[in-house]
């Protein structure tokens, strides 16, 4: 009840700060092939996502086929861009599809959590390094500091979760095992650490983030130029896209509105590119694409969930989709 009070709220927000006349302006002026052109690239992402997802099942010896991964990924897609309960909604509906089909439930739940991080990892990352690169654009004088900030904060976390000394240092075993249900703490934290000794695996899952994120601010920035918000070198204008977009997808996360307002402040405000109106456009285009690509998850939900086939196999058979060691 709470999300959807706070849902209608920001929608009620953001009628009242849009100029309905310049919103019309901006649809009928609207490049209607580079839209669909941006729909359709968009496409390849929860592809990448589910075999990002297998591979990081695979180190617990949780063995989807990446058919099998693309209709758990599909499902909590569906359930994420469908309903008022976010990214943490669809990733748990996708961890009980998953978890319900093995033993190794408590390390299924967490990698699928975990994949989530990698995803976020990979966004803040690409930010990151675009802005790092581009320090001297204009466009990122304001924000470039704090994004920063942040990809130090994460990789500093990092280090000190999977480092031993600093783990003894800070007494972080002995912390969970102090905390609520210890025991099942205790066997995620477990899960989690397990991926320091698979690097190889992790690091080829955060290289097709990166790619399957690539494809989704490709998407973002045509429907960008279709909306006008591009200024007169749009090669130029894709590096602000790379430095921006990956910061109002994570604003993606937090109640509508929010990530319309990111899209805004940095997209408008920010870089100087077309009108409010467009901005909040673009934000609700990009939340249309992605329903659209998870409307398939519909018949895996409506069905009750994935239920593997007998003919299904457990493990994928094909050499070049499996993770490298």
């Amino acid at each position: 009840m709470i999300w959807y009070m706070i849902c209608i709220a920001a929608v009620s927000w953001l009628i009242c700060k849009t100029d309905w006349v310049r919103l019309n302006e901006v649809w009928v002026e609207a490049d209607r092939s580079l839209i669909i052109l941006g729909v359709l690239v968009f496409g390849p992402a929860p592809v990448f996502i589910a075999i990002r997802l297998k591979w990081l099942l695979a180190i617990h010896n949780v063995h989807l086929t990446v058919w099998q991964a693309i209709k758990v990924t599909f499902a909590g897609n569906f359930i994420i861009w469908t309903l008022p309960v976010g990214t943490p909604g669809g990733d748990s509906v996708k961890a009980y599809y998953v978890a319900r089909q093995t033993p190794h439930k408590h390390e299924a739940v967490t990698t699928v959590f975990f994949d989530r991080v990698i995803g976020v990892l990979g966004l803040v990352l690409m930010s990151g390094v675009v802005v790092l690169l581009n320090s001297h654009n204009p466009a990122f004088a304001r924000w470039g500091r704090i994004i920063g900030v942040l990809v130090v904060m994460l990789f500093l976390g990092g280090g000190i979760y999977y480092s031993n000394r600093l783990r003894k240092l800070f007494r972080l075993d002995r912390l969970v095992s102090r905390m609520p249900f210890a025991t099942h703490l205790r066997r995620i934290d477990k899960a989690v650490f397990a991926f320091r000794h698979r690097i190889g695996t992790v690091f080829a899952c955060l290289v097709l983030s990166l790619v399957l994120q690539g494809t989704v601010i490709v998407s973002v920035f045509l429907c960008g130029w279709a909306l006008g918000m591009i200024g007169d070198r749009p090669i130029w204008d894709f590096i602000i896209y790379l430095g921006y977009t990956p910061i109002c997808l994570l604003a993606g996360v937090m109640p509508l509105g929010v990530m319309e307002e990111t899209f805004k402040q940095l997209l408008v405000d920010e870089a100087g590119y077309g009108a409010r109106e467009a901005a909040y456009s673009l934000s609700l285009l990009n939340r249309a694409i992605q329903l659209l690509w998870s409307l398939p998850g519909a018949l895996i939900v409506l069905r009750g969930g994935y239920r593997p086939k007998p003919q299904e196999v457990l493990e994928e058979t094909d050499p070049k989709l499996e993770a490298p060691s």
